[in-house]
């Protein structure tokens, strides 16, 4: 979900055996990778490309406007109604649930797609669902999105971590987006990995009530989080006297934004240090943190 909606519903499955396997609605193939932090191109329906994001807190296969889905001939098939992040409850407002054919991304085509076509000017987005099937690995250090057919092997609590949703929730992200196990300063946590939250300072975002159990340093700076709502919700930022841990990814006194935009821990923001790879069926995602390249001195000559 982006820090400036908290519409997880809006903003917001490897294969079951050998790779050799075929998912229904999947095409065997795999993606050579593309640049993904400043979007990307796909194609719906054989239409002409249209530039997109991904964030895995959509809990859609992909959202686009009214009016896009309007020019793409995307038939209606229901009406979905959203749910805020914080409180999740009803707003009363609705937006169509649209069907496309295909959607084709870095060289991979998706089969049989339902998404969200909104009336505003959010930006498209692919969500965590379209990938439901396939691996999905996101290199944020090599700017390298790459899609594959496969699974990855058991969890070991290391690099590979099981991670649960939550099915029968109100809020339709923590039906599908990852949620995992962390320790902040040695207090074990539930956090969602939600790419949409990486552009918010720090390393994790936490409610209020989580704040005050945390052994958090005096604040650095002050911020306003607003949903799509324009409701404002004051925020700030403080250093975590400990570290937080996610498998074996460590990071000492992280910035921790302190915030109620958000109902529940948020490690959003670390992932623009991560390598990610999601196995949707296999409930399971490799989290690895490069080291960063060692600097050479220039030799003079």
């Amino acid at each position: 979900m982006r820090n400036h909606c908290s519409f997880c519903s809006l903003c917001a499955s490897a294969l079951l055996g050998a790779s050799a396997f075929i998912a229904f609605g999947q095409t065997a193939q795999t993606s050579s990778g593309i640049p993904f932090s400043h979007g990307f191109d796909v194609t719906i329906n054989g239409n002409a490309p249209i530039h997109f994001g991904l964030d895995t807190g959509l809990a859609w296969d992909f959202i686009l406007t009214s009016e896009q889905a309007k020019l793409f001939g995307l038939p209606v098939v229901d009406q979905h109604t959203m749910y805020t992040s914080d409180k999740q409850t009803a707003l009363g407002a609705k937006s169509d649930i649209v069907q496309a054919k295909t959607l084709t991304l870095a060289g991979y085509t998706f089969s049989d797609l339902k998404g969200l076509a909104v009336p505003n000017s959010h930006r498209g987005d692919v969500g965590i669902t379209l990938f439901r099937n396939v691996l999905l690995t996101l290199d944020y250090p090599h700017d390298l999105l790459r899609v594959s057919d496969g699974q990855l092997p058991p969890a070991n609590g290391h690099d590979i971590l099981a991670y649960t949703t939550d099915p029968a929730a109100n809020f339709k992200v923590l039906q599908v987006s990852p949620m995992v196990s962390i320790q902040l300063a040695g207090q074990p946590l539930q956090a969602l990995i939600d790419t949409g939250a990486h552009e918010v300072f720090g390393e994790i975002i936490v409610p209020r009530d989580v704040a005050a159990k945390l052994p958090l340093g005096p604040q650095v700076g002050t911020m306003t989080l607003a949903d799509a709502l324009g409701r404002k919700f004051p925020s700030y930022v403080a250093p975590l006297k400990g570290d937080l841990q996610l498998g074996d990814v460590l990071v000492h006194n992280p910035m921790v934004t302190v915030s109620d935009w958000l109902g529940f821990v948020n490690v959003g923001p670390l992932t623009k240090r991560l390598v990610l790879t999601i196995d949707q069926v296999n409930h399971r995602v490799r989290v690895v943190m490069p080291v960063p390249a060692p600097q050479t001195q220039a030799t003079l000559n």
